[in-house]
């Protein structure tokens, strides 16, 4: 039995962790991350924005751990549902160095246009 092989790469984006992003105790700002996440969701699905609404809603969101000043932390999705009605995208932040050290998991939802059926 031949098996049909997903070739498509995993979405992903590096950021790094400036002066600007973080608190007094150099931990990165949740709303930072939080935005950071939701635009690279955003570009992704800006691509299909044909089948897909392009506005993204939060389903879930864990913040596992505080990433610091200078850490270079890399974010990766992947489709864990689509059906006829929506789609979710799981977001995952994990430092770069260490791709098992997740700092954060996001699940995003955004709609599908169904297309309009005339009636003859």
């Amino acid at each position: 039995m031949k098996t049909i092989e997903n070739t498509y790469p995993s979405p992903k984006k590096y950021f790094t962790v400036t002066k600007k992003d973080i608190n007094n105790n150099n931990a990165l700002l949740t709303n930072v991350l939080y935005n950071e996440m939701e635009n690279f969701v955003k570009n992704i699905i800006v691509l299909h924005k044909e089948t897909v609404v392009p506005t993204p809603k939060l389903y879930k969101l864990q913040v596992l751990k505080n990433a610091f000043l200078n850490d270079k932390l890399l974010l990766k999705s992947q489709i864990i549902k689509y059906n006829t009605s929506e789609l979710h995208l799981l977001t995952k932040v994990m430092l770069h160095t260490n791709t098992n050290d997740t700092i954060c998991k996001a699940v995003f939802k955004f709609p599908l246009i169904t297309p309009n059926v005339m009636a003859s």
